[in-house]
């Protein structure tokens, strides 16, 4: 066998990877940004990472991996989805889930008062409550991965004061008509 190129210079790639467990972490803002969601909504978009214990610094060493893997320098290399957390800043709701936020990382950063400048919320400290939920593989086999759900204050954490969300599965064929009762469409009033 010939050597292949690039062979000596190459990351070995083993199929083994650390693994994020779902529960509560003392994590960091490392980014924040206003961004608009896929239906033009405004949104505030934090990547935060875990800042203690075991996994300190775990999306990082994923984002850097990415990098040092990526062969193309057109594409763009994305922080891991799984330490990305959106709040929308559009709707009924908006303001309050916002001010929670906020009322959050005042009280676990001694000092922070939110002054609606979202560069200030890097390097705050938050508690970060991540949950699983099912994906579909290019393969279409299902995969389960690791994602931040909610902020809250780094005390919940610390204290335990907080509940793993359940599995987020990915709906069944016919789960979008669950409910819906085809027998009571009267086709004389389809518009075709």
């Amino acid at each position: 066998m010939e050597k292949l190129d690039n062979y000596d210079a190459a990351q070995a790639l083993t199929g083994e990877y650390e693994a994020l467990k779902p529960g509560g972490y003392i994590c960091k803002i490392v980014s924040a940004k206003e961004a608009v969601s896929s239906t033009n909504k405004k949104m505030l978009v934090l990547a935060i990472d875990i800042a203690e214990g075991e996994h300190k610094g775990f999306f990082t060493r994923r984002y850097d991996e990415l990098r040092k893997s990526n062969n193309d320098p057109s594409k763009e290399v994305k922080y891991p989805s799984g330490g990305i957390y959106r709040q929308m800043l559009e709707g009924e709701k908006a303001a309050g889930y916002l001010k929670g936020l906020m009322t959050s990382l005042e009280a676990s950063n001694p000092g922070f008062k939110w002054d609606w400048d979202e560069k200030k919320l890097v390097g705050l400290k938050c508690g970060a409550i991540f949950g699983e939920e099912e994906y579909l593989k290019l393969d279409n086999s299902v995969g389960i991965s690791c994602k931040v759900k909610f902020i809250r204050t780094t005390k919940c954490i610390e204290d335990g004061n907080f509940r793993i969300p359940e599995l987020k599965k990915l709906p069944t064929k016919g789960d979008c008509f669950e409910g819906f009762d085809i027998n009571v469409i009267d086709s004389d009033d389809l518009p075709f």
